[in-house]
């Protein structure tokens, strides 16, 4: 991993990471793990393939245990320098938010929106505290808090929505990728197979 572009939130330099993507494809981003912050130049995060995507959430496993740094009110597009807007797009599993570079040369995400987008964690509900052993290893995303003594789906301290891993989310959006990688290996097998039929063709005809 090459330290490359500045964060947009610290302004400390990044690490380049190189992940798997469809079609035998590399796709190229941008971390910072002190602020947990991905960068997409562009939609490298629709391309990865399940692989890059396990090693994705690796590396964003390994960044929790350190301190985070919280996010600045202006955050600073790394390639342009001009300010990232806070947008809120839509995903199948709800509303995410982005920073987006106002002249398009990409977008930033936390390790928490970019896991929500995914279908790995979910809003807190109130089902969800009627079952207190899975909230017991909570904490808050956005500042960090421990919460043990969970009484709404809000975070006592900070206000901000609690979330939670999904596992069912977890396993399906996976099965997803199979299945493209599947469909794809297929298709390739069958390229192969009508190229040799065709060049068994071209020899027999001679």
């Amino acid at each position: 991993m090459n330290l490359v572009a500045p964060c947009p939130n610290c302004a400390s330099a990044m690490a380049r990471i190189s992940l798997a993507a469809h079609y035998g494809a590399v796709v190229e981003i941008d971390h910072c793990a002190a602020c947990r912050l991905l960068w997409f130049d562009q939609m490298e995060t629709a391309n990865l393939a399940r692989d890059g995507l396990l090693e994705l959430f690796r590396l964003i496993a390994a960044a929790e245990p350190s301190a985070e740094r919280p996010l600045g009110e202006r955050l600073q597009c790394p390639r342009c320098t001009g300010p990232l807007d806070r947008i809120h797009n839509m995903s199948r599993y709800g509303r995410m938010i982005h920073y987006r570079c106002r002249k398009a040369d990409g977008h930033a995400v936390t390790h928490a929106q970019f896991l929500a987008e995914k279908g790995l964690l979910r809003d807190v509900t109130e089902a969800d505290l009627a079952q207190r052993n899975r909230l017991m290893a909570l904490s808050c995303r956005q500042c960090g808090a421990p919460l043990h003594a969970l009484n709404d789906c809000n975070c006592p301290y900070c206000g901000a929505p609690v979330v939670m891993l999904d596992i069912e989310r977890a396993v399906e959006s996976l099965a997803g990728h199979d299945r493209e990688r599947q469909d794809f290996e297929a298709r390739q097998a069958a390229d192969h197979d009508a190229a040799l039929e065709r060049l068994i063709a071209a020899l027999n005809g001679r």
